[in-house]
């Protein structure tokens, strides 16, 4: 997989899961506390991955 396609991916899930997870900002309050934390370790691992891929790249 090259680096448009990495990049292309991770943008994609960090423009789509988070904004469909629920409709409303108040929704969050409401959220099965379960949930909030497997969102935020994905997102986690999404960052890592994506700057671990970008470094490699550099050479």
């Amino acid at each position: 997989m090259n680096k448009w396609m990495a990049a292309f991916f991770s943008a994609l899930i960090l423009a789509f899961v988070p904004s469909n997870a629920f409709a409303s900002v108040n929704g969050w309050n409401d959220a099965e506390p379960m949930f909030i934390t497997v969102l935020t370790i994905l997102s986690v691992i999404t960052i890592f991955i994506f700057i671990y891929l970008m470094l490699r790249d550099n050479g």
